[in-house]
Parts: structure tokens; sequence; C-alpha cells
């Protein structure tokens, strides 16, 4: 069998086996919150793979596609007697019809195993909109029997807990006007590890005017967490994270005078002191 063959079929294999361990994981057992966006990034991280060998089957379907029409249009050429003989190979026309019988073959074969791998890309997107929606159901309902907003998160940085700038009204280190902080400064050095301080998905990671690199988080109880002036990011937008999971390095980045990080939580589309939402 061709190597190639062997590889693509030992990874289909390989989804197959992940797409089964997924789906033996039904959301309405009993599984804890912490379990199922275990789940969850284990699916995301399938999805990734799939997407993969996905782009990387149609590459190849690409090259052969051209592949069989230079053959067809080299044996019609040399039917109608239109190519010149300087470019003429002494190969028996037979040949020439097996070559493309096996290019099509290939090319067949390419294409089922592209649609088994995009049904199976299509189950596990399902499967994570429902885990999401579980996880999302499951907290909802502990933050009402315990009469909470938000759930409390970690410190977003190990080691370092004094706060340089606290919430509220400040004058601006920079502008020197006074004006309101939305958040609290935590000063680290470069590159500390920033942590996220709950469960979510990302929903920015990027460089936002004043905030510099920036990552900002929705919580599956629906707060926003924000973490700003990082010397660089190590998540994605639509990245899936686990609390204290590293998400972002410390740094001075946008408008900031030293190494820290700014540090906000937004619920309900409202700032409120992160000290609140946080445990120190």
């Amino acid at each position: 069998m061709n190597e190639y063959f062997k590889n693509v079929i030992y990874k289909l294999c390989i989804s197959l086996v992940l797409l089964i361990s997924l789906s033996s994981y039904n959301t309405s057992y009993a599984l804890s919150v912490e379990d199922k966006v275990d789940i969850l990034i284990q699916n995301q991280e399938t999805q990734k793979n799939l997407n993969e060998k996905i782009k990387e089957l149609d590459n190849i379907l690409e090259s052969k596609n051209k592949e069989l029409d230079n053959v067809k249009d080299y044996i019609d050429n040399e039917g109608n007697e239109k190519i010149e003989v300087i470019t003429i190979s002494f190969v028996p026309k037979e040949e020439e019809y097996d070559e493309s019988e096996k290019i099509t073959s290939e090319i067949i074969t390419l294409e089922q195993n592209k649609s088994v791998l995009e049904e199976e890309l299509q189950d596990n997107i399902i499967e994570g909109v429902k885990l999401e929606k579980s996880i999302e159901e499951e907290v909802s309902m502990q933050l009402k029997e315990e009469g909470s907003e938000f759930i409390e998160g970690i410190w977003p940085l190990n080691d370092y807990k004094d706060i340089s700038s606290g919430f509220g009204y400040r004058i601006h280190p920079i502008t020197q006007v006074k004006s309101f902080h939305k958040g609290i400064d935590i000063p680290a050095p470069q590159d500390t590890d920033v942590l996220a301080t709950d469960s979510g998905v990302v929903i920015f990671s990027g460089y936002q005017n004043g905030y510099g690199n920036v990552v900002k988080i929705k919580h599956f109880d629906g707060k926003i967490t924000v973490y700003a002036h990082n010397n660089s990011n190590v998540v994605s937008k639509g990245d899936i994270v686990k609390q204290g999971q590293v998400i972002s390095k410390v740094g001075t980045t946008g408008n900031s005078t030293g190494n820290h990080v700014h540090f906000e939580i937004i619920v309900n589309d409202e700032n409120i002191n992160p000290i609140k939402g946080i445990i120190r």
C-alpha cells in the first residue's frame, strides 16, 4: 500500500478513536464543570487537528487534480498530433491511460477520506456546543442556589499580591488627569505568568489602544475578565481556557509606566472592583 495512504488511514483511525471517546461523555451524566471543561478543551483540540487534516487533503487534491489534467491534456494532444516531437516520451499509450485511471482512483479515495473527516468535524462541533451549553446551565444553577451574580476566581498572578493602583478615580500616571481606573494594577517582573482567574472562552487576544497586548475572557458565569499591558499573549481568540492556565506574560505595552498586569472584571456590562471578584 502507498505510504501516504497508510498515513491517512492511520490518522483517520486516531481521529475516530478521539471521536468515540468524546461521544462517550454524554453531557447528561453527572460530570463536574471542571471535567466538562477538560472534555471541551480536548474537543477543541480535536477540531483543530481535523481542520488541519482537511486542509492537508485539500492541498493534495488540488495537486492531484492538476496532475490528472496534465495527463489528460497530454493524451488529448498526442491523439490530435498537436504536441511537438521533442516533447514526446516513448511511453506506451496504454500506460498513459493507466496513469490517468490511477490518479482518478487516488482522487476518489482522497475525497472519501475528506468526507469522513468533515463529518467527524461536524460531530465534534455539535458535541462542543452541547458541552458549552451544559457548562453554562450548570454554572447558572449554581449561581441561583448561592444567590450570586458570578463565581469568584483566583488571583491572576502567583506570588505577586501587591496592588500599585486600585479601582476607582485616580490621577493618571501618564496624563496626570483625574480619571476612573476600571481595574487594579498588579506589578510583577517582565514575563511573569498571567493566569486565567476562571475557566472560559477567549473573546479577544491582541493589541488594543492604551491597553497594549490584552487578553479578554468570557467566563461560563457570564462575567468578562481583562488582562492588559502584557509583554506577550499566549492564547488566541476562541481558545477554551481553564482556571489557572497561563494566558499571557507580564509586560509594559500600551500606556504603561512599568511591568504590571492591569486586571478588570466586568459583570452585566459594568466594571466592578476586581478585589470583590477574586480570592487574594
